[in-house]
């Protein structure tokens, strides 16, 4: 079977000329040989619509991809919860001063309700 392109000289294939080639190919294939691709063709596109996927509420097939992998990936992994946590740690931290600013403020203005003297 000749798959050359007609003008015989090394070109690049592009997806044009490729469909052409494989076109020209299967027009020489004798009807045994198409009939068991087509076969094959069917028996493989009924496996796919067997294994497509289903949604459903599972931890264990679908989260391996969330466990880093590589060094690169634990590094970045690492820092991530380290930000993370610094951050909270950080925002935790102003919100008490500022809550303990505003409470100083407050006993210094005497603004502050009968309660906390009550306790």
């Amino acid at each position: 079977m000749n798959t050359r392109p007609p003008n015989n000289e090394r070109q690049s294939l592009t997806l044009e000329s490729l469909a052409k080639l494989l076109t020209h190919a299967t027009q020489q294939l004798d009807t045994d040989t198409v009939d068991a691709l087509r076969r094959a063709r069917n028996v493989a596109l009924e496996r796919q619509l067997q294994k497509r996927p289903v949604f459903a509420l599972s931890t264990g097939h679908g989260a391996h991809w969330l466990i880093p992998h590589s060094t690169h990936q634990w590094v970045a992994t690492v820092i991530l919860f380290v930000t993370i946590i610094f951050g909270g740690v950080n925002y935790w931290q102003h919100t008490q001063e500022h809550d303990l600013a505003h409470l100083d403020a407050e006993i210094l203005t005497d603004d502050l309700p009968l309660e906390v003297f009550v306790d």
